[in-house]
C-alpha cells in the first residue's frame, strides 16, 4: 500500500463531492458579491490545503498502526511533506481572509476525534467515519464564506441546510457500509443503522419546512434521504436471504443518491 497516494474509494468521494459543490457555489457567490479577486487565491488555498491534508491524515494513519521501525519511516515522509503543504496553504488562506480562522472552533474538535481513535486503533470505528465526514461536509459552508469574501455570519442559512443533510448523508453511509461489510448480520447496528436513517429523514424534512429553500433543493434532498433510508433496510435484507455483495458493489450503489444530495446541497446553498 503506498502511503503517497490514499486507497479508500469510500473517503475519496466523500472529499471530493463537498469540493466540488463548494467550489461551483463559491464561484457563484464570488460573481453575486462582486468579491474581491484574492478570493480567489483563497479558494485555490483552501482546496489545496484540504486535498493535502487529507494525504497527510491517511500516511498519519498507516504510520500509527506500522508495525516495524521501518514501515514506520516509510510511511511517515508523506505525513511531513502533506503536513507540510497543507499547512503553508491553510496559513495563506488565512493571511489572505482571517476571517476563516473561526472554523478552527468547528474542524478542531473532529479531526481530534479521528486522529485520537487512529492512536487508539480504531480508525474505522463509527465515531472516526462520523466525525471525518462531517468535516467534510463542512468544507461547503466553508468555501461559500470564501467565495463570498464575507464572514462566518453571512454564510446563508440554506448553505447550512444542505451542509447538515449532506453530513446526515454521510454519517448514515458510513453505518450502512459497515452493516454491508464489518457489522454484517449484526441485527443491533443494523436496526440502529435504520432508525438513524429514519431520523435523518425527519430532521431533513422538519429543516426544509423551516428554513424554506428553492423547490428543486427541498426534492433533492428529501428525495436522497429517502434513497438512504430505503437502501439501509433493502441491501442488508437481501444480504441477509443470502445474496453476495462485494464492497466495490455496496460502493458503487451510493453514486445515485450521492449525487442527488449534492445537486440539493448545490441548489441550497446558491
Amino acid at each position: 500500500m503506498s502511503p503517497w497516494l490514499p486507497n479508500q474509494h469510500g473517503a475519496w468521494a466523500m472529499l471530493i463531492s463537498p469540493a466540488v459543490v463548494g467550489t461551483i457555489a463559491a464561484v457563484v457567490h464570488f460573481v453575486r458579491a462582486d468579491a474581491p479577486a484574492r478570493a480567489l487565491a483563497v479558494l485555490l488555498a483552501v482546496l489545496v490545503a484540504w486535498f493535502f491534508g487529507y494525504g497527510a491524515f491517511f500516511a498519519f494513519g498507516l504510520t500509527a498502526k506500522a508495525r516495524t521501525p521501518e514501515r514506520r519511516r516509510q510511511y511517515v515522509t508523506p505525513v511531513y511533506v502533506y503536513g507540510a503543504v497543507a499547512g503553508v496553504a491553510g496559513l495563506l488562506a488565512l493571511a489572505l481572509q482571517p476571517q476563516l480562522a473561526w472554523w478552527a472552533l468547528f474542524f478542531g474538535p473532529l479531526i481530534a476525534v479521528a486522529c485520537v481513535e487512529t492512536l487508539l486503533g480504531r480508525p474505522r470505528s463509527t465515531l472516526s467515519g462520523v466525525s471525518t465526514t462531517i468535516a467534510s461536509a463542512l468544507l461547503v459552508p466553508v468555501l461559500v464564506q470564501v467565495g463570498a469574501h464575507g464572514t462566518l455570519g453571512e454564510v446563508p442559512r440554506t448553505a447550512w441546510l444542505g451542509t447538515v443533510v449532506l453530513a446526515m448523508f454521510f454519517s448514515g453511509a458510513v453505518t450502512y457500509v459497515k452493516s454491508m461489510i464489518r457489522e454484517k448480520g449484526n441485527r443491533r447496528y443494523l436496526a440502529a443503522s435504520i432508525g438513524y436513517h429514519a431520523v435523518a429523514l425527519l430532521v431533513t424534512v422538519a429543516l426544509i419546512a423551516w428554513l424554506r429553500p428553492m423547490w428543486p433543493a427541498g426534492v433533492l434532498l428529501t428525495a436522497a434521504m429517502v434513497w438512504a433510508l430505503a437502501r439501509s433496510w433493502w441491501y442488508p435484507h437481501r444480504a441477509a436471504g443470502g445474496e453476495k455483495f462485494t464492497p466495490k458493489q455496496v460502493g458503487l450503489r451510493e453514486n445515485p443518491p450521492l449525487l442527488l444530495v449534492c445537486v440539493g446541497a448545490l441548489c441550497a446553498a446558491l
